[in-house]
């Protein structure tokens, strides 16, 4: 068997990695949908795509600057998230419309967080052929439609539907799926904002698990090189335990936690209470357990009676580094748990073959 101080090292944190990272998941979710985070960033991508921005300019010569437009654009979507339709009469009116508004829940947050394309173009062309008089056939009504501007689109949004219209050849069916691929178009990069979003909620709450439960990867990693009886305690854990993550993460992946491709095009609009699905709170209830057994065989307890955060083991002296040993905790949490779990099953194999078959 193959097996030195390096490989025993990398699986111990491997391991603890994947766990709090499953764990941090969970948590992430349950934010992400009490926020309606999916619904939020849906809006967003449809408002680029509605409705002209007319604050682009707002910052003169300081806009060139991304330091500026960061913060520009936070302000902006603190409005949004409690406005989502201010400077948007466009998305109002798409949202408005039946074939919208029924998709949500009947609460205060009735946005869909999912919208199919075939949704999408047929709303844009009822809006249209409902913005205008009726002609003799519907080809007629939506050309004067787009020639009226009846909808009042901004400027860039109703020159770019007239194109896509010129390009199906005036047909409304290939009309419709020219504008159901310039949704899927922009419904790609609404994923990328997404995954950002969720990247950015894992490195907060994982720093802040990483605090909690303390799970210092500096004091972590010094353990597992100097200590060789729990070294090998964590990789006997990690091995045992290879095996029953892969239907932990399988129970996510079919609840739609982890996303591998686009977060839009695919159903996810249930939001039935997180508590109340019992196959999530099992996964949730094996976690703890592990976490627990993880925390006993390293030894990195909290006792808050010795003051300094309750960081009682001699290896947690200096607080600057225990801060950047949680730090770096949440920078591997963020990585997401697929990484992780696909990283520890390459380690366990590679530890487990012959030293004479590599």
């Amino acid at each position: 068997m193959f097996s030195n101080l390096a490989i025993d090292v990398a699986l111990g944190l491997i391991f603890i990695y994947l766990l709090y990272s499953l764990f941090v998941t969970i948590l992430q979710e349950m934010i992400a949908r009490a926020f309606g985070l999916r619904s939020r960033i849906l809006s967003k991508a449809l408002r680029r795509m509605l409705d002209e921005d007319t604050h682009a300019n707002d910052l003169g010569k300081f806009g060139k600057f991304t330091f500026f437009t960061w913060f520009y654009e936070k302000g902006w979507s603190i409005v949004h998230y409690f406005n989502p339709f201010a400077d948007a009469p466009i998305l109002k009116k798409f949202y408005d419309s039946p074939s919208i508004h029924y998709l949500g829940e009947n609460t205060a947050a009735s946005r869909p967080a999912y919208i199919s394309p075939t949704i999408f173009s047929q709303t844009i062309v009822h809006l249209l052929r409902t913005s205008t008089t009726a002609k003799s056939s519907d080809t007629e009504t939506i050309q004067a439609a787009l020639e009226e501007n009846s909808l009042q689109l901004g400027q860039h949004t109703v020159s770019h539907i007239r194109n896509l219209f010129a390009d199906a050849g005036e047909d409304i069916p290939q009309f419709r799926i020219q504008l159901e691929s310039w949704f899927n178009e922009t419904m790609s990069r609404a994923s990328s904002w997404y995954r950002k979003h969720c990247q950015t909620w894992l490195l907060i709450i994982g720093f802040f698990i990483a605090g909690i439960f303390n799970v210092d990867t500096i004091a972590i990693a010094r353990i597992l090189m100097k200590d060789k009886t729990v070294r090998q305690e964590m990789v006997q854990l990690a091995s045992s335990r290879s095996d029953a993550f892969y239907p932990m993460v399988d129970t996510l992946q079919q609840h739609q936690l982890f996303y591998k491709d686009s977060a839009f095009l695919r159903q996810d609009t249930s939001v039935k209470a997180f508590v109340a699905d019992t196959a999530v709170v099992a996964v949730y209830g094996m976690l703890r357990r592990d976490a627990a057994e993880a925390r006993n065989v390293l030894g990195i307890h909290r006792d808050f009676a010795v003051g300094r955060l309750g960081l009682s083991h001699p290896l947690q002296a200096n607080i600057w580094l225990v801060l950047a040993g949680w730090f770096m905790t949440a920078m591997a949490i963020s990585l997401g748990a697929p990484f992780w779990f696909d990283l520890l099953g390459k380690v366990v194999k590679f530890r487990n073959t012959p030293a004479d078959s590599k």
